[in-house]
């Protein structure tokens, strides 16, 4: 079976904020990526985008795709799921809640990557709590007619600008951090509301990277929802190879 890995985020450039380079090291070592995007959608309208120039009114939804498709091919997704939710309107709703667990069963991640709960935007939080949740549901033998059960190993929060206190991983980005750069400056569209955002992403990578003693890094927040089974003398020797 394909090994699998399924990003969610709120918005179209949240994912690669957030492990854009993590998403170019998997994929680069064989893993399928899937990225889930809540409020993305082909039909969007002008409100929903925020801040733009007056000039884009009219095509501001096939930029914010064709934008987001391209940084796909930069990063090695094999693809991106759309919600079609209005921004600043995702809602833990029975319908969107059976959705993730639907898509979830359907792809059988091995390991999920979504919004850390600790962020301003309504949105990234929604989707933070939906994801962890619906992580757990599809793992139990109900909901039949949404496919067959599954549970991925893992599940590890990202952070977009609220940060994390104290990381559980940092990831070694160094190999593929230009990759995130080019994905990044994809979003031509969003760069009045993201600002100066390459020279953020840069240094925030610099500061992860230092943690763990290379150039860039991107950090991880493992989720306790669920336990993660592990067998502790493997991990124990993983660890020793490490040393």
């Amino acid at each position: 079976m394909a090994k699998r890995i399924m990003i969610f985020g709120a918005h179209p450039d949240d994912e690669t904020i957030g492990v854009g380079a993590t998403i170019a090291k998997l994929a680069e070592v064989g893993y399928e990526v899937y990225v889930v995007t809540f409020c993305w959608s082909r039909t969007g309208e002008w409100e929903d985008t925020g801040y733009a120039r007056a000039e884009w009114r009219e095509r501001i939804s096939e930029m914010r795709s064709a934008e987001a498709l391209e940084a796909d091919k930069v990063l090695g997704v094999k693809e991106r799921i759309g919600l079609a939710l209005p921004t600043q309107g995702v809602v833990n709703d029975r319908r969107t809640y059976q959705r993730v667990v639907e898509i979830i069963r359907k792809i059988r991640p091995i390991a999920i990557f979504t919004h850390y709960i600790e962020d301003k935007h309504r949105d990234h939080r929604a989707v933070s709590r939906i994801t962890e949740e619906a992580w757990w549901k599809a793992s139990e033998r109900v909901l039949a007619d949404l496919g067959e059960p599954w549970r991925a190993r893992m599940l590890f929060f990202y952070e977009v600008f609220e940060l994390f206190t104290h990381p559980s991983h940092v990831v070694d980005v160094t190999d593929t951090f230009s990759l995130k750069i080019d994905a990044l400056q994809c979003f031509k569209s969003q760069m009045p509301v993201l600002g100066d955002i390459v020279s953020y992403v840069e240094s925030l990578a610099r500061v992860r990277g230092y943690l763990i003693g290379v150039k860039y890094g991107e950090a991880l927040l493992q989720s306790t929802f669920m336990p993660v089974r592990i067998s502790l003398v493997s991990s124990l020797e993983r660890l020793e190879d490490m040393l």
